[in-house]
């Protein structure tokens, strides 16, 4: 707890989006599909858990929740600031950030992944996809605008630092924000900010609406405070 003189602690919430109707076998990241009502159930559900878990820290959970500019994170957030206006009786509101959507794989994005395999095939000039190539953090398609899977945590983990970071150093108030995104991107901004590491990531997920509590100390280092990342079941 801070003592009140100086600046209070600062903790990002990462959360995972609701569930949303993926496409079989398509690589959705950016897909524009909406949050499902089940996808809403359970951001209703888990802001509960989410409101109890940051009290237990101390901490007041920020009146300002950034969320990626994709739809079902959007949507997500909204539904999340709905219910935190009732637990708090405080207005929370929603800001939109294109910098936390997620991992991009360019001309690729919304086709299936036998199509992108079929598609690499055909071009000459490049080897066969690496096995498990979707969860190698440093791996990038070959294709205009793809982006690697710590490219997209590099960019998440500066939005994180910067929000943060501008919270005003003489707030002494211990404070919590929101920042709603995406599985892949989130889990890549903790090992860029140093609160995960690499070694670990491509076997871990994030569950829908799961939220990880990861805190910036005052000698700038991060460290995960509450909350597991899950580990990842690979699909039959």
């Amino acid at each position: 707890m801070s003592d009140g003189k100086g600046r209070g602690r600062r903790v990002a919430v990462l959360v995972r989006h609701g569930h949303f109707d993926r496409p079989e076998d398509t690589a959705s990241a950016h897909s524009l599909l909406p949050l499902s009502e089940t996808g809403r159930a359970q951001a209703e559900a888990a802001t509960g858990v989410m409101a109890a878990r940051c009290a237990d820290h101390g901490l007041t959970i920020d009146k300002r929740v950034e969320a990626s500019q994709l739809l079902r994170a959007w949507q997500t957030a909204n539904v999340l600031c709905e219910q935190l206006t009732q637990y708090t009786n405080t207005t929370h509101h929603v800001i939109q950030r294109d910098e936390l959507i997620e991992r991009g794989l360019g001309s690729a994005a919304n086709i299936t992944f036998t199509r992108i395999r079929e598609l690499v095939a055909l071009d000459s000039r490049l080897g066969d996809l690496p096995e498990g190539w979707r969860r190698t953090p440093e791996f990038r398609l070959p294709f205009p605008g793809a982006e690697s899977l710590m490219d997209a945590g590099k960019r998440v983990a500066a939005r994180i630092e910067q929000s943060m970071d501008s919270i005003p150093a003489d707030d002494s108030q211990d404070v919590a924000r929101l920042f709603v995104a995406h599985s892949g991107c989130l889990r890549h901004a903790a090992v860029v900010l140093g609160a995960l590491d690499v070694r670990r990531v491509s076997g871990l997920s994030m569950d829908f609406v799961q939220s990880v509590l990861i805190e910036k100390l005052p000698n700038g280092t991060w460290v995960q405070l509450a909350g597991e990342f899950q580990k990842h079941l690979p699909t039959s």
